[in-house]
């Protein structure tokens, strides 16, 4: 049987199919696990094959310049290792609000936060797009406002997200600030502060933090 050929609309959908299709899955597959350790008393936030599987998948599609959402907009960040000094580069949420953008390691304390405490600064990408930054830990103090104001809305839903977003932190839309405040204390906040670089390729930029495209993504 002949098949007429692919239009770049039909192409587009397909993607764009696949790729909703994958980040289900991996939501699914990530609620899953975080539901089984919860009931067995364990911290869903230390490495897995899953987690590394999810990861996986979410770095392609960022990569491809798609654009995920699963608990917050995601994007690439590429920091300096603490130790080895080599560049490291995860999927990350990054928050928009008022003007300012938010780095908010709603999973816990992890290997970024202690590499970008560290580094004070690293690179955000999505797509061939990239921009260098500089960040400031915030205070618990500071960062539970923040997480208040940026979270709320979320927390407040009734939705997949909502509820994963409830779990992760132990909140909800109704806590006390004294209770955002503590949980800023396990869930760092930075603020990002944009650096102007000259152009290079995004080969180039993973291994060197001086030079990237200075636009806003």
């Amino acid at each position: 049987m002949f098949l007429p050929p692919m239009t770049p609309l039909m192409t587009g959908g397909m993607i764009l199919l696949m790729a909703v299709f994958m980040i289900l899955l991996m939501f699914a597959i990530h609620q899953m696990r975080t539901n089984h350790l919860r009931r067995h008393g364990r911290s869903s936030h230390g490495p897995s094959g899953v987690v590394s599987v999810v990861n996986w998948g979410i770095k392609v599609l960022l990569h491809l310049g798609i654009r995920v959402t699963i608990l917050g907009p995601m994007i690439l960040l590429t920091v300096r290792g603490r130790r080895t000094g080599t560049p490291r580069t995860i999927p990350i949420d990054l928050h928009e609000h008022n003007g300012r953008r938010f780095l908010m390691a709603t999973h816990g304390e992890g290997n970024w936060v202690r590499n970008l405490r560290v580094a004070g600064e690293g690179i955000l990408s999505l797509g061939s797009k990239s921009q260098a930054f500089t960040a400031v830990e915030l205070a618990p103090e500071v960062a539970g406002p923040v997480i208040k104001e940026i979270l709320g809305p979320l927390l407040a839903s009734q939705g997949i997200r909502g509820n994963a977003l409830r779990q992760h932190l132990g909140l909800s839309a109704a806590s006390s600030l004294n209770e955002f405040i503590t949980v800023a204390k396990t869930h760092p906040v930075f603020e990002l502060d944009s650096l102007q670089g000259s152009s290079s390729t995004r080969g180039e930029q993973q291994k060197s933090a001086g030079n990237v495209i200075p636009e806003r993504i």
